[in-house]
């Protein structure tokens, strides 16, 4: 017996949020023999965005019944049944919560109709269930309120029994309850801070799965514990342990994440491939010191602008630049002044800086090195530490392999926000 189920929610932080509406058809493999459908009072009000995409908004729940009220008819539909929902983590935890909130320990076991849908109808475009239903000629009436999506979860439901012929597959995928289950995600998300920095997924192994950054981790985190897009449910099934460490501000973290990425590999990670340098644009001046740009063949002795991996996106990028600064075909002292402007704007402010800026406590600053148009790497340092030798600054920085990238971060991070210090150390080199 089963219980096919779809519940709307306030939206909010983990574990916060509350009941706004639910639905329950108990179905016993070829019909519908019981129903339950109710809005819910959460006593806190709905979000936004979930108005929006719901239409269930504060004044539609005033006089709703409270979850107390509708708890023993809960209890009574789904007795001796398992809990079935497209993406039943969430289903179940949203229930889960308010039991508990009412100091009962509900326990079901569940089935994952994404997870099922994965196996026996395997090359979907996609596995969002409007979409997922839509592919498999289902209707579906009332997208994104709970009696809506929960019958089409019944009638995706039929189709997979039945692809289900030896009940194989349905039997692995039925989660039991148990107290790892019951308090993972807690557990996973209490060790976490809310600062800038960059998070690991680990899976059983401890193998990385996923690398990310953000400007608040444990939100951030949050997130992709009850997402539902298709990553956000691998992740869920995958994932056993996290660990984070905090920048003090975004432009490390940015920097931190994409050399992290390309040094694990993790799976759930687009690889951000390094940049094969083939042709480079560079800024040729003529005998009588009139500018122009060219793309060549890439050189290391050659200080180029950028570098791309192919012909074709460096004539592309050439008309980019032509168009924007309005570059005359022939060469003037007009075309002079906007190439330096173009120069300005591909290049570091100073070819030897330090970008001094927030570090992970209020008695630290962190330090990116510039060194002769080059990223050097980022570290950290007291407020009483005075940086005025080079050596020093450059024994207290990690170095990275990936400077071409590094450098473009910086580069296009400078363009849109600010560092507390840029300091020009020519004099120090």
């Amino acid at each position: 017996m089963y219980s096919i189920i779809d519940v709307e929610t306030t939206g909010g932080k983990f574990n916060e949020e509350g009941i706004t509406e639910i639905a329950i058809y108990k179905f016993d493999g070829n019909n519908i023999i019981d129903q339950f459908i109710s809005l819910v009072n959460p006593d806190k009000p709905v979000q936004p965005f979930v108005q929006q995409l719901t239409g269930i908004n504060d004044k539609m729940l005033v006089n709703a019944p409270k979850f107390y009220q509708i708890a023993k008819r809960i209890l009574e539909i789904t007795d001796n049944t398992i809990l079935v929902a497209h993406n039943s983590s969430f289903d179940y935890r949203m229930l889960k919560t308010e039991f508990d909130r009412l100091g009962y320990n509900y326990k079901i076991s569940q089935l994952c109709t994404v997870n099922l849908s994965k196996k026996l109808i395997p090359a979907m475009d996609s596995y969002k269930l409007g979409n997922l239903v839509k592919s498999l000629g289902i209707s579906i009436s009332n997208r994104h309120r709970a009696s809506g999506d929960a019958l089409a979860t019944v009638e995706l439901f039929k189709i997979l029994l039945v692809k289900d012929i030896g009940k194989e597959i349905l039997n692995k995928l039925i989660i039991k309850d148990d107290t790892i289950i019951k308090n993972k995600w807690i557990d996973l998300l209490k060790n976490l801070e809310n600062k800038v920095g960059i998070y690991y997924f680990y899976n059983s192994e401890h193998k990385i799965i996923y690398i990310g950054k953000s400007k608040s981790i444990k939100n951030r985190v949050n997130q992709h514990l009850t997402g539902s897009s298709n990553k956000s449910l691998k992740i869920q099934l995958e994932i056993s342990n996290i660990s984070h460490e905090t920048t003090g501000n975004e432009l490390i973290a940015l920097i931190k994440e994409y050399n992290e990425i390309n040094s694990h590999k993790p799976k759930f990670n687009k690889l951000l491939k390094s940049k094969v340098k083939k042709f480079g644009l560079e800024v040729f001046e003529s005998i009588d010191k009139l500018k122009f740009l060219r793309i060549s063949h890439f050189n290391d002795s050659i200080n180029f602008l950028e570098t791309y991996s192919s012909l074709k996106v460096a004539n592309n990028r050439l008309s980019f630049f032509s168009n924007k600064y309005n570059l005359e075909q022939n060469n003037s002292e007009d075309n002079n002044l906007k190439i330096n402007q173009i120069i300005k704007d591909l290049s570091f402010p100073f070819p030897n800086m330090m970008l001094i800026d927030k570090g992970r406590n209020i008695d630290e600053k962190s330090v990116i090195l510039i060194k002769d148009n080059k990223y050097q790497g980022y570290g950290y340092f007291t407020l009483n530490y005075q940086i005025n030798n080079i050596e020093i600054l450059e024994s207290l920085i990690s170095k990275s392999d990936n400077t071409y990238e590094s450098e473009l971060i910086i580069i296009n991070y400078l363009k849109k926000n600010k560092v507390e210090k840029i300091i020009n150390i020519g004099e120090l080199i």
